[in-house]
């Protein structure tokens, strides 16, 4: 697991994103594949999860899931969702530490986010469609507004994505975003036609125009599709795995 070093440091969040290395899958699923949706072995999936959950220090069962429908919609949950699929939600929210929130990826970009002070978590799926769609926006306000997080306080860890490198989209795809003021920073020419996309880029834009600062978010380096023996890639296998962003608070994470 790759950690989400700031976040796990303020002692009150255990907090990282899964690679490819290290667990039970095997074929195009090799190794760690988190994701039952993906015609893997549901054994070698199920073996996975313990060890992401040992990982984060959590009980497989206490998970919950988004649906990931690449919209905008965060849902709040707590103890009651344990074990959960949550339908239409593309980013999970909770200020309990009897679960613990997952996102899958293989290319989109993994958000994860804590307010440290008044203890609430976020996990965050945001592919092309969700930052369109004001995915990360969206997860900040609703944190502000379900437990009172400041965004100007809050963590943010970027995880493993396509980089703009690799990551070449159409003009539909630029037409949904090119309005946006963090287009020119995240986008560059590459045919005519065709941009090459940053997408940590454009969530760290939109992270900071939400109001976080920018030295509280930690990005991680390096391009899914250019690691085949790190990360799970759709764009360069189509039939692969998923990894997972995961968070939890600790149980000594006091509310005020």
């Amino acid at each position: 697991m790759l950690r989400a070093h700031a976040l796990e440091a303020t002692g009150i969040a255990r907090a990282g994103f899964t690679t490819r290395q290290g667990g039970a899958s095997g074929g195009p699923y090799g190794s760690l594949n988190l994701s039952y949706a993906v015609g893997d072995a549901r054994a070698a999936v199920d073996r996975n999860r313990r060890l992401a959950a040992a990982a984060v220090e959590a009980e497989p069962g206490r998970l919950v899931e988004a649906q990931q429908v690449h919209g905008a919609a965060a849902a709040v949950v707590d103890r009651g969702d344990a074990g959960r699929t949550v339908p239409g939600a593309d980013a999970l929210l909770t200020a309990s530490p009897d679960v613990w929130l997952a996102v899958h990826t293989a290319d989109c970009v993994p958000l994860l986010l804590l307010d440290p002070i008044r203890p609430a978590v976020a996990a965050v799926h945001a592919g092309w469609r969700g930052v369109a769609a004001g995915m990360v926006p969206s997860a900040v306000a609703r944190l502000h507004a379900a437990f009172g997080a400041d965004p100007a306080r809050c963590l943010a860890a970027v995880g493993p994505a396509i980089g703009g490198c690799c990551y070449e989209v159409d003009r539909p795809v630029a037409e949904a975003m090119r309005s946006a003021p963090w287009w020119p920073e995240a986008a560059r020419a590459a045919s005519p036609g065709k941009w090459h996309l940053d997408l940590r880029a454009a969530v760290r834009a939109q992270l900071t125009a939400a109001g976080l600062r920018p030295e509280r978010i930690e990005v991680t380096p390096g391009c899914t599709r250019c690691q085949p023996d790190v990360f799970f890639s759709y764009r360069r296998e189509r039939a692969t795995g998923r990894m997972a962003a995961c968070i939890r608070l600790c149980g000594r994470a006091q509310r005020e």
